[in-house]
């Protein structure tokens, strides 16, 4: 569970500096200049850890869909972000955990404890309402907006990414190795989206020293992010981890309420109280 945590952390804090850095560069641009930085990051940890791709014998195959996947699930999510509400999209994509710990269960054969149970649910329940005003969401569904069924779709995918990291991590037993490959796979996969878009590139030249710093720090965090994860996914329960992991949004909310004076509704108070409250019976129960 802590590997969750500090996973929730990291992607907590690559959200909250994602959103400023796509405030000033475009949301592709803020994506591309911190994945780099990821890449290059996570690239240096495996070359230090000393381990060779050998652990990956025979799991190629998954690493390709996960890096597929995962590009997937990003261009799905950012497409949402253009079309429809964030109140609508972000609930909807901190749903993802509730994918990969029904993967976890199904697919692994894990078998959570009743009070692990109850804390997986409402840890995600906490992340869902954290993670909006629930009456702006309300208004934004009854407007069926365009982005909605994309911000499905990105859930689905992010589940599925982070179940098959997680599995890779484990049959691997080597984090180091699974995240460096997952990671290049990923990146493989978004430059056709890159080059189909290369004309966003321009927008480079205006770009503020502070818009840059800001994607950076968003691709350092989530090195954090995904080297936990990784990590928790080889040392102990994938189902654990991926719901440690959902309560991400409580950081970025936090952040923006404290630096950027964002009130927060009623709803994300009682979300914060079913986050902990999850996370304590997940810390019971596992």
């Amino acid at each position: 569970m802590i590997y969750g945590l500090f996973a929730a952390l990291g992607w907590g804090l690559a959200d909250f500096f994602a959103h400023l850095a796509g405030r000033r560069l475009g949301s592709l641009m803020a994506v591309l200049i911190g994945q780099a930085l990821a890449l290059v990051g996570i690239t240096a940890i495996f070359f230090a850890s000393g381990y060779g791709l050998s652990s990956l014998a025979g799991w190629w195959w998954l690493v390709a869909i996960n890096g597929i996947v995962a590009m997937s699930a990003y261009a799905l999510h950012y497409h949402a972000l253009e079309l429809g509400p964030v109140s609508v999209v972000s609930p909807i994509g901190a749903g993802y955990a509730v994918v990969g710990v029904l993967l976890a269960i199904v697919l692994l054969g894990e078998r959570p404890g009743g009070l692990a149970m109850i804390g997986i649910g409402c840890s995600i329940v906490g992340a869902v309402l954290v993670s909006t005003d629930l009456q702006a969401m309300r208004a934004g569904l009854r407007q069926h907006p365009p982005g909605l069924w994309w911000a499905v779709g990105s859930a689905i995918g992010f589940g599925v990414a982070g179940f098959t990291l997680g599995v890779v991590s484990q049959e691997s037993g080597i984090w180091q190795v699974a995240t460096v490959a997952s990671r290049w796979a990923m990146v493989l996969a978004f430059a056709p989206l890159a080059i189909a878009r290369r004309g966003e590139f321009a927008r480079l030249r205006t770009a503020t020293a502070m818009g840059v710093a800001f994607a950076l720090l968003a691709g350092a965090t989530d090195i954090l992010g995904v080297g936990s994860y990784s990590a928790g996914a080889e040392a102990g329960s994938l189902s654990i981890v991926l719901a440690a992991s959902a309560v991400f949004p409580l950081i970025a909310v936090l952040l923006s309420h404290v630096t950027l004076h964002e009130r927060l509704a009623t709803n994300q108070y009682v979300g914060i109280a079913f986050v902990v409250l999850g996370l304590l019976l997940l810390g019971l129960g596992s």
